[in-house]
């Protein structure tokens, strides 16, 4: 405080004192205001209670005539002293003992009634009815003794003037105007002469029937307020008023105790009111009233309590909010709860990020202005993106409330400033205001013209967001748990992506409250408290003690980094820090305590003590931050350290008088394991938001994406398909197509198994082992059936979702094949099945198509599967089983000539395999090539260029022709690289051929050689066939991968064609009722006589029916032939009425005839009988 005025606090005092009694002075400012707006009807109201009067206007003009204005205002001193003070203890009482059955409530059934009842969208239930009513009952029963002399000065003195009257004589009193000057009885001076002539507990007559109604009443007063609010808060919803609840819950609450209580009330002032009076003017006062209602003013009491209570509870909730919204250290954001007694995110034992708040600005006022000046394109253009994005904005700075709702709202908006970002400038040109959620300076906002700031604020709002969710779900079940620890572990994780990704490219400081410092701080609180609830559920599910302090210590390690954090920062409150002092201290209380429990177990009771006593130790530091942190952490400390000491005193005693084990220092103590199940983990939304934008991305369609001209994008792909057609065709593809000549070559040749043969006429070559050893790594066969049953299983799955396409559009032909023949074609008049929709019916014939060719394709693959069957069990069997199949030939030596022929064929076969090495090499660089080949870039530049140089010609693909065949000329040298392969394999090739002619000349093999030569071979080409298999099973997968995309689409449009179409049978199965229900009524016969001569007019009303025509017909929307109908559309079109009137209906042909007439009228006059004809 300054020193020179006492009275005059800092911010800093004057916040904590609102802070600390917050409660009261809300509760006394809006009852001193409920009081005196109310105070003339409470006049009113007692003089009815006391008086016989007949009804309410007699006794408001008796007033009048009697004491004049002042009769309406007596007795306002007494309810502004006492009622305040009333009210005040009132809500206090009522607070605590609410709480403190919570509590009890709580441990005996598990489940928290304030929990439950502050859970958003939540309805009443007897434990919140029953938690409400005691508590009120409490607050009315402690608050009667304050009460009752107040109230019963007040009745003293309202009533004086009228005990006077009754001492008066004179029947025509009432009329006398001498009562107007008459003395009136002060406070003071009631209260005074009822101690003289009673003593002091002459203040507490009917202070029974005072405590009744005050106990009743206060109990019926909160339980219905509490449940009328709740119900109020769920049916109206929080955006329509954040008075409306409190208001209709203060009207019915204040009515509902008073038709309770009301006889005693009555009962009891009648029993105050009369003290000061003479024996005589008591006994005529208990004989005038005695015979009147004790329900009498009840009227008058409903209206001033409904008044007295709207007033007072909106008043209060106004004051409660107002206080919430106080400059208070940031962290301490309150929250009112629904008995006025506000408590605030401390009254947890976590904590909650609060929300930063902004107002409205126009982004898309900016970016019209910066598209005007910096782009060729109009802004009228994008006028649908910049609603876009001035809406979402508005959605993403009014998420306040922790809903579920809120997080689709800030994620889409925050995916769209990412994306902005690639195509504005940071500085686009608006001023974004932000208050700051920490610090000392909350109501000052920060402003930055700054699209990565917006950013900024609006992840952390989604962080404040998922820490919100996390504090309003029920912890006290192990679902609520586990969603709990899910939302803080996300809340982290945005502040994480927040402070790696974003801040660092904000190219300004950041806010006081968004440093490194108060980012870790808060990114570890999170952690804390996820771990926390895991901690917790494994409290409840009962897991080993050993388990739950591993858990225990790194909760308690996450609370003091964070704290070490919140120290270095100047925005986190002195509140939060002791809280995560107090909260270190009691996990690691906890962890030891834990610890101790197993150390019992393996009866270790000597490290027992040891871990207690440290356990005591830490409760012990924990409880020295109990100034600062609140009721809940403050009752788990006290409820911990009660355990810890009687649990040290048992093992104390037991180890001194039992098993006499040393205690060793707490140094040697083995520390315990941490068991970390936390971790930040931003939500992908949020961390690939970019690629969520798009058609059909979760987040919407990227706004503004046209900028660029579209031509750009349409050329962009032109180049794609043209550069990966030369890459896959004319280079990778002729490669492919070179090497299986050259393996074709070989097989034809008989190599290499000629060769393997007689180089290794025992035993198995290197090569096949290598090969066979492959395939066993790989579970070759066992592979090739698991990959064909995986196939199969997409396959079928495909099959099933077109076949319930399939089925749709039968069952939709049979429904509508049926009506036609019930109704005919004549009034059955829509479209056949085919004709409404040829487009899903060619799809249909097109996918089984597919299915038919895919088939013939299958059975290829598994033909070539069960040919090579036998190779492939051999190659995928053990060197045994090669060794067994390969038959050995005997040793023989060599002679000179085959084996220089033998060594130039092998160098051959060598020169092969360095080729298809070299060709895979390359075919692989070249993909890598094509992928890391954008054109992007050199299309803006070319945009950008003809923009420049032909500003009023549009762009179009077609003028980046030239750019394409420059761009292709990166490929030039793969080209010449194809044709020089061709080459060398010719060469190759040749080489091969004649080397394998010497070879064959010069060697002429046994019997067992050929023998051999046929075996390897066999299992060389099983090698190669085992790889063509994979292959081709590769392109089947991805077959019927991309072929379930289109049954899907299929399906999803037959079922709503199917929809369309039942809709359209149901409104023409209408229509053909209402006419023939219009056809069936017969208007004329009740009303008109029957003509003795048929008349030469259209027929009349009485004539024979006619066959019935539909009033009207349903036509098909319009649209194209070709296209699927995608929704119940159906129009109705008039029609030509019909050349024969219904019959029953009259139509301006027939006129209006007259009945009554017998014969005809003279000529030249109008005869009734033929009626008025129009037209």
């Amino acid at each position: 405080m300054r020193a020179d005025n006492t009275w005059i606090m800092d911010d800093a005092t004057r916040n904590k004192l609102l802070k600390k009694y917050k409660t009261q002075v809300a509760s006394a400012t809006s009852t001193i205001c409920a009081t005196l707006s109310v105070t003339p009807l409470e006049n009113i109201k007692t003089r009815m209670q006391t008086h016989n009067f007949q009804n309410v206007f007699q006794c408001v003009r008796y007033l009048w005539r009697t004491e004049g204005p002042r009769g309406y205002v007596a007795g306002a001193l007494p309810p502004l002293a006492s009622v305040t003070a009333v009210r005040v203890v009132n809500f206090s009482t009522y607070n605590v003992a609410k709480h403190r059955i919570s509590e009890f409530v709580e441990r005996i059934t598990g489940e928290s009634p304030l929990a439950t009842y502050n859970t958003p969208g939540s309805s009443p239930t007897v434990s919140t009815l029953l938690t409400f009513t005691t508590a009120g009952f409490i607050a009315g029963l402690i608050t009667s003794p304050l009460a009752c002399p107040f109230e019963l000065a007040k009745n003293v003195v309202q009533t004086s003037v009228l005990v006077s009257h009754r001492s008066q004589a004179s029947p025509d009193a009432v009329r006398d105007p001498s009562l107007r000057n008459k003395p009136r009885l002060g406070t003071i001076e009631a209260i005074r002469q009822i101690v003289r002539r009673y003593g002091f507990r002459g203040l507490y007559t009917g202070f029974h029937l005072h405590a009744m109604r005050d106990t009743i009443g206060s109990g019926l007063y909160f339980s219905v307020y509490e449940t009328v609010k709740q119900v109020a808060a769920k049916e109206l919803g929080p955006d329509k008023s954040p008075f409306g609840g409190p208001m209709i819950a203060g009207a019915i609450c204040s009515t509902v105790p008073w038709f309770c209580t009301y006889p005693l009330d009555t009962r009891k002032t009648r029993a105050q009111s009369v003290l000061l009076g003479k024996s005589k003017e008591v006994g005529e006062a208990s004989a005038a009233v005695s015979k009147s209602s004790m329900y009498k003013g009840l009227s008058i009491i409903l209206i001033r309590t409904g008044v007295n209570n709207m007033i007072l509870l909106s008043q209060g909730r106004r004051g409660w909010a107002s206080r919430c919204q106080q400059k208070v250290p940031n962290g301490d954001h309150f929250v009112c709860d629904a008995s006025h007694a506000s408590t605030t995110t401390m009254t947890s034992n976590i904590l909650q990020v609060p929300f930063r708040r902004s107002h409205a600005v126009s982004l898309s006022d900016a970016i019209t202005q910066y598209i005007s000046s910096k782009y060729d394109q109009r802004p009228d253009m994008f006028a649908d993106d910049l609603l876009i994005i001035d809406r979402l904005r508005n959605e993403a700075i009014n998420v306040q409330e922790p809903h579920v709702s809120g997080i689709s709202r800030l994620v889409t908006y925050s995916a769209q400033l990412k994306w902005l970002g690639g195509k504005f400038p940071v500085d686009v040109g608006v001023e974004f205001p932000w208050y700051p959620a920490f610090g000392f300076n909350t109501t000052r906002p920060i402003s930055q013209n700054n699209l990565r700031f917006e950013l900024a604020n609006i992840l952390f709002n989604l962080a404040a967001l998922y820490s919100q969710l996390a504090f309003s779900v029920n912890r006290t079940t192990s679902d609520g748990l586990k969603q709990a620890c899910n939302y803080f572990c996300q809340s982290a994780g945005v502040l994480l992506h927040l402070r790696a990704d974003i801040l660092p490219d904000l190219r300004t400081a950041p806010p006081e409250d968004m440093d490194e410092m108060t980012l870790q701080s808060l990114e570890q609180l999170l952690l804390a408290q996820a771990q926390e609830c895991f901690w917790q559920k494994a409290v409840k599910d009962g897991l080993k003690d050993a388990s739950i302090a591993r858990l225990a210590a790194k909760v308690s390690d996450f609370y003091a980094e964070a704290g070490d954090y919140a120290v270095k920062s100047n925005a986190i409150s002195p509140e939060w820090i002791h809280h995560m002092t107090a909260k270190h201290h009691h996990f690691a209380a906890a962890a030891q305590y834990r610890q101790s429990l197993d150390c019992l177990e393996k009866r270790k009771y000597g490290e027992e003590v040891a871990r207690l006593r440290d356990s005591e130790a830490c409760v012990n530091e924990a409880l020295k931050e109990s100034r600062w942190i609140n009721r809940a952490v403050l009752g788990d400390l006290n409820g911990l350290k009660s355990r810890v000491s009687e649990d040290l005193k048992r093992a104390t005693k037991d180890n001194d008088v039992i098993y006499l084990n040393p205690v060793p220092p707490k140094s040697e103590l083995k520390i315990i394991d941490r068991a970390c199940m936390v971790a930040a983990k931003a939500p992908s939304q949020v961390t690939d938001a970019i690629s969520m934008l798009g058609e059909n991305g979760p987040l919407g369609q990227p706004l503004f994406a046209n900028l660029v001209p579209y031509a750009v994008h349409i050329a962009a792909s032109i180049y794609s398909d043209r550069r990966d057609r030369l890459v896959n065709e004319r280079i990778i593809g002729e490669l492919e197509t070179m090497t299986d000549k050259l393996r074709d070559l070989l097989s034809s040749l008989n190599l290499p198994g000629s060769l393997q043969a007689l180089e290794k006429p025992l035993g198995l070559p290197p090569t096949l082992v290598a090969h066979a050893e492959e395939m066993r790594q790989q579970e070759g066969l066992h592979r090739l059936r698991r990959s064909l049953e995986d196939i199969a299983k997409v396959k079928a799955n495909d099959k099933a979702v077109y076949n319930e396409g399939v089925e749709l559009l039968a069952a939709e032909k049979a429904e509508d094949d049926a009506s036609r023949r019930k109704y005919g074609t004549d009034r059955w008049t829509r479209q056949t099945s085919e004709a409404a929709a040829p487009k899903l019916y060619t799809t249909s014939s097109e996918i089984s198509g597919y299915f038919t060719s895919a088939q013939s394709s299958d059975n290829l693959v598994e033909q070539k599967l069960r040919d090579s069957e036998a190779v492939f069990r051999v190659l995928t069997g053990t060197n045994r089983d090669l060794e067994m199949y390969v038959p050995s030939s005997r040793r023989a030596a060599i002679p000179p000539e085959v084996e220089r022929e033998l060594i130039r064929l092998r160098g051959c076969l060598s020169e092969v395999s360095r080729l298809e090495s070299r060709r895979k090499r390359r075919a692989q660089a070249l993909k890598e090539k094509a992928r890391a080949d954008d054109i992007t870039q050199a299309l803006l530049k070319e945009t950008a260029r003809l923009e420049r140089e032909f500003p009023m010609q549009p762009i179009q693909a077609s003028q980046f022709e030239d750019l394409f065949e420059e761009q292709l000329h990166l490929y030039d040298t793969d080209l010449e690289m194809v044709a020089q392969e061709e080459h060398d394999q010719d060469q190759i090739a040749a080489q091969v051929r004649e080397a394998n002619r010497a070879f064959t000349r010069a060697h002429t093999g046994d019997a067992s050689t050929k023998e051999r030569e046929k075996a390897l071979q066999e299992l060389e080409n099983g090698y190669l066939k085992y790889k063509e298999i994979i292959s081709n099973i590769e392109v089947g997968r991805k077959f019927y991968n991309d072929l379930a995309k289109i049954v899907g689409r299929f399906r999803d449009d037959c079922k709503a064609f199917v929809h369309q179409r039942r809709m359209e049978a149901s409104q023409l199965e209408s229509d053909i009722a209402s006419a023939a229900a219009m056809a069936s009524l017969n208007i004329s016969q009740p009303h008109l006589r029957q003509q003795p001569q048929p008349q030469p007019q259209p027929p009349q009303l009485s004539s024979p029916p006619a066959p019935v025509q539909p009033p009207v017909q349903v036509h098909q929307p319009s649209r194209p032939p070709e296209e699927p109908l995608t929704a119940p559309q159906p129009t109705r079109a008039p029609v030509a009425p019909p050349a024969v009137p219904t019959p029953g209906m009259w139509s301006p042909e027939m006129g209006i005839r007259f009945g009554g007439g017998n014969s005809r009228g003279q000529p030249g006059q109008w005869d009734p009988s033929d009626g008025i004809r129009f037209g």
